[in-house]
């Protein structure tokens, strides 16, 4: 199915535009049957609207007569986009993408340099899982692993002009930009400053990749009960809505330059 193809029949969840289970990738329908995430049939509904609200321009074209004549065009770009979206974060929240934490733990004892600080950064994705689990995409996990791609853990690239990043860019920045939903925020960093590290994000633009940095002091946080339902539900709705926001940005290596020249 593609996002290029005539507008979705709709349904309503909770009184919100939502396209039918039936016509959303073949993985949240496997996700909405299946028993391994907290809340299945939730991020499911949300995926169904956040498809709807995006691929019709709901707001935006209910809102603003003025903007009718550009219905059309909306719908086949920022339609695609969403569609991209959803689908991407369907296959990420299936069992078989999340990293095999034995696995890399068992790779990096052989790393010629930096092994501790591997070592620490395996420790911290691991107890990020023991927390979350299944309840964030697979790529929330792979974001905190790929400084172990690097020869140095604590190098800062761009995602949009690094050629060795760019294949992950988008799926990637997504993350760490909805990471700054607050109370999972502070759960990362309280998780992380117990090996002695804060796993950053270096904001120039959404450019920067994460790096590890020594922390003095390690502090512990845990979400309250009842916020994290709400809390990783707004997770969700956030990285959907930077995935599809990536595509859209501008981006400019003046960021990143010592000395600008006119």
């Amino acid at each position: 199915m593609s996002a290029t193809l005539t507008a979705s029949v709709l349904t309503a969840i909770a009184g919100e535009p939502a396209v039918m289970l039936e016509s959303m990738p073949e993985s949240w329908q496997r996700i909405a049957a299946g028993t391994w995430m907290t809340e299945p049939l939730v991020y499911t509904a949300m995926a169904q609207v956040f498809l709807a609200k995006n691929q019709e321009g709901h707001i935006l074209f209910l809102e603003r007569p003025d903007t009718a004549h550009l219905q059309v065009a909306y719908r086949e770009g920022n339609g695609k986009l969403a569609w991209e979206s959803v689908s991407h974060y369907g296959e990420a929240f299936l069992p078989a993408h999340y990293p095999d934490l034995q696995q890399i733990r068992q790779q990096v004892q052989s790393r010629a340099a930096q092994q501790s600080e591997s070592v620490a950064l395996v420790n911290v994705v691991s107890d990020l899982f023991e927390e979350l689990g299944y309840d964030v995409p697979s790529t929330f996990y792979w974001t905190f692993l790929h400084p172990l791609q690097r020869e140095n853990l604590f190098e800062v690239r761009s995602f949009r002009f690094s050629e060795q990043d760019l294949s992950v860019a988008r799926q990637f920045d997504a993350i760490l930009h909805g990471g700054y939903v607050s109370m999972l925020r502070r759960l990362i960093d309280s998780v992380s400053s117990r090996y002695g590290y804060f796993i950053e994000h270096g904001c120039g633009c959404e450019n920067h990749l994460a790096k590890l940095k020594p922390c003095d002091s390690p502090f512990e946080y845990t979400i309250p009960p009842e916020a994290r339902r709400k809390t990783l539900r707004a997770f969700l709705w956030s990285v959907m809505e930077e995935y599809l926001l990536f595509e859209q940005r501008s981006a400019t290596r003046l960021v990143y330059a010592d000395i600008i020249t006119p």
